[in-house]
């Protein structure tokens, strides 16, 4: 029987030899044979494996939980997309490069389409805001004041000496001696304008279903865009400046930190969690990845691409093989290892 000195040797040797073995094959070269030759049997593996099998649906759901709420944002996010947003506004292709090489026509086409095809949610917007008293009651008032500015202060006959004391006159005698009346003029006259403002947005209502005005107003705005497209995207900064842009990224950044704490936000993770479990918990691993878009040859060729680098990096600055060694020894130097040794 060996001693257990000697049997302590031979875990070194064979410590050292598998080692050695290791090192050899996370070289460049030989670690992409490996992929190549492992990754189908991989496949193979995920192909027997159904999603609910691979892991449960809660751990994915608390998963979700913890970096959607949770998970506190430091303040390094929004100063980051900050300063990226502000080098893509001063960014110098944005005098050559017009709207019409990044948005084709055809996707305003099917945007401004899909907006004005009857029962859209512009129908729906129009509707609710039109119909709506608060609506009615501001078109009303605006109206009112304007008419009541003309017809009292900037009507050129008014402003003639002889009409201007008469109307003063007959203000003063109607807020004096007849003060009610004076009320049930204005009173009246806005229940008209109330009347005629309602007549009138039903006249609009019926333009708003009516086909030619889509028609003409999507003509409008193709107009419009045939006359934007051709400009350069700086001419934008016309509209939006930099110290907008970033008033909108905290705003958007300030919305975010509130609406991840609701509990909608947390109920719509479970309920999509959930809806993704039972459309692919009886599917296997292989066929989700591929209703992902995900392939093999994708897969081989990302890999490729940075698992080398990695590799060189953790080979040049000696931090691979320490790493190996101290996974390595807990094995050959455990008591059954040696006990197996020793023989």
């Amino acid at each position: 029987m060996t001693s257990l000195a000697e049997a302590t040797k031979k875990a070194q040797l064979l410590l050292d030899s598998q080692l050695a073995f290791w090192m050899q094959s996370l070289t460049p070269e030989n670690l992409h044979t490996m992929l190549l030759e492992g990754l189908p049997r991989f496949h193979e593996v995920l192909s027997n494996v159904t999603l609910s099998e691979f892991i449960k649906e809660d751990r994915i759901k608390e998963t979700a939980q913890r970096y959607a709420v949770e998970m506190e944002i430091g303040g390094a996010i929004p100063e980051l997309a900050g300063e990226i947003a502000n080098l893509i506004f001063e960014y110098p292709h944005n005098e050559s490069t017009r709207l019409i090489d990044i948005v084709p026509d055809r996707v305003v086409a099917e945007v401004l389409e899909k907006v004005f095809e009857e029962g859209s949610v512009l129908d729906h917007i129009v509707a609710h805001v039109r119909d709506s008293e608060a609506f009615k009651n501001m078109l009303s008032d605006i109206i009112f004041m304007v008419l009541k500015a003309y017809l009292l202060e900037e009507n050129r006959l008014l402003k003639m000496a002889p009409v201007a004391n008469s109307a003063k006159l007959i203000r003063e005698w109607l807020g004096s001696k007849a003060p009610e009346l004076s009320d049930n003029i204005e009173e009246r006259a806005r229940r008209i304008m109330d009347a005629g403002v309602s007549n009138s947005i039903g006249m609009v209502s019926e333009a708003f279903d009516h086909e030619v005005y889509r028609m003409a107003a999507l003509d409008g705005l193709f107009a419009v865009w045939d006359e934007l497209k051709v400009r350069p995207i700086s001419s934008l900064q016309q509209y939006i400046t930099q110290a907008d842009l970033q008033e909108f990224i905290v705003m958007g950044y300030e919305f975010w930190l509130d609406f991840r704490h609701t509990d909608y936000l947390k109920s719509c993770i479970d309920t999509g969690v959930g809806f993704f479990f039972k459309k692919y918990g009886d599917e296997s691993l292989h066929t989700v990845i591929a209703e992902m878009g995900v392939t093999e040859d994708m897969v081989v060729i990302e890999l490729s691409n940075y698992l080398p680098d990695i590799a060189r990096l953790l080979l040049d600055n000696g931090l691979a093989e320490p790493f190996v060694r101290r996974h390595l020894e807990t094995f050959y130097f455990s008591e059954s290892t040696l006990d197996i040794l020793k023989g």
